[in-house]
């Protein structure tokens, strides 16, 4: 149960995990592919600690389900060298609205169980969209297309980990990777709380 913030080892228990061999590929242009780990399956009780997290301002749960996100990129087949941990930003707008960026909370948690340095400024979502929750599968990547930039300074030939709470088409994930590799980085991947089947 989830209770000021806290994520209990009942719903830690309750939790459908994403086996560690399942890494999603999105294809991005130019024929490079992003590749997608997400620790668990978009249902209750993590749809509900998101919710909270996202909408509720319980931003304590990002601890708990970012320490779980560390185990899961840890077990995966592509854990390895990772040089910036990127959150995928939220519109100014937006964060004044929540007060926080839920995905920044993740980061900060994924960032010190991997101890590699966030960078939450290095990407920027610079055009303000409509809520991705709210549309279909197509109208989501048109929704985001060009809505982000990266600074090359930052991270320019570094190898990024993208962090989100939710992959459901991957259209967000996929529009921030562009902007990062359009900036020079020399690869990237992500890793979210949650993925819909």
């Amino acid at each position: 149960m989830i209770g000021r913030g806290w994520w209990c080892p009942a719903c830690d228990a309750a939790v459908h995990r994403v086996s560690v061999d399942d890494v999603r590929d999105l294809e991005l242009p130019g024929g490079r592919t992003l590749r997608c780990v997400a620790w668990a399956v978009y249902e209750p009780p993590l749809r509900d600690a998101i919710h909270a997290l996202k909408y509720d301002g319980v931003p304590h749960v990002a601890g708990p389900l970012g320490r779980a996100m560390v185990a899961a990129w840890q077990a995966s087949p592509l854990a390895g060298s990772i040089d910036l941990i990127v959150p995928t930003p939220l519109h100014r707008s937006r964060r004044r609205e929540r007060g926080y960026n839920q995905s920044a909370k993740l980061a900060a948690s994924v960032a010190q169980g991997l101890g590699v340095r966030m960078a939450a400024g290095a990407l920027e979502r610079w055009r303000s969209t409509a809520q991705q929750a709210q549309l279909d599968r197509d109208a989501r990547q048109t929704n985001v297309a060009g809505a982000f930039r990266a600074g090359s300074k930052s991270v320019a030939g570094r190898s990024v980990l993208l962090i989100d709470d939710v992959m459901t088409t991957g259209a967000t994930l996929r529009a921030c990777a562009v902007a990062l590799l359009e900036a020079g980085a020399r690869d990237v991947a992500a890793l979210t709380a949650a993925r819909a089947i």
